[in-house]
């Protein structure tokens, strides 16, 4: 039993790499080469959560998430930075909960449009990281972290 459960750790820690990666490319996309962050990051969360589930239903979510990804959430004055970053967070919650609502998994689609919709709000909006750097690869990893964790494993 503690093998299995070893083997299963493994790959909790190969998904937890992939939502990193896909954090590093959200965030790169953020400072220059757009297209990191609106197709290739997507992309590669696609291409990971396939890889561990075997699932082709996970690429319903990429062309979606490649035009909420494009989307844009800056503003000049604050309300406006408010209700376009609720917005981007609600579009980016939905799109990367495609999977999950398709498996009729509720609680942790639910979770993700909420969690989502708040952090863009509060960090986005008063960023009480030390840089936009690491504010930018938050989000992208909070994009990428519960789609990737609750993706059903199928042996290779």
């Amino acid at each position: 039993m503690a093998r299995e459960e070893r083997k299963i750790q493994l790959r909790v820690l190969l998904k937890l790499l992939c939502a990193c990666a896909f954090a590093l490319l959200y965030a790169w996309g953020g400072m220059e080469l757009k297209w990191l962050r609106r197709f290739v990051a997507p992309a590669l969360l696609s291409l990971s959560m396939f890889y561990f589930s075997r699932d082709w239903k996970v690429f319903i979510q990429l062309p979606v998430m490649f035009l909420t990804l494009s989307l844009g959430y800056g503003a000049d004055t604050l309300l406006a930075k408010i209700f376009k970053r609720m917005c981007f967070g609600l579009a980016n919650g939905v799109s990367s909960s495609i999977h999950n609502l398709i498996r009729k998994n509720w609680l942790l689609a639910s979770f993700q449009v909420l969690l989502l919709i708040e952090v863009y709000f509060i960090i986005g909006v008063w960023n009480p990281f030390p840089s936009a750097r690491a504010e930018e690869t938050f989000l992208g990893l909070m994009i990428a972290l519960i789609p990737m964790l609750s993706i059903k494993d199928k042996e290779a």
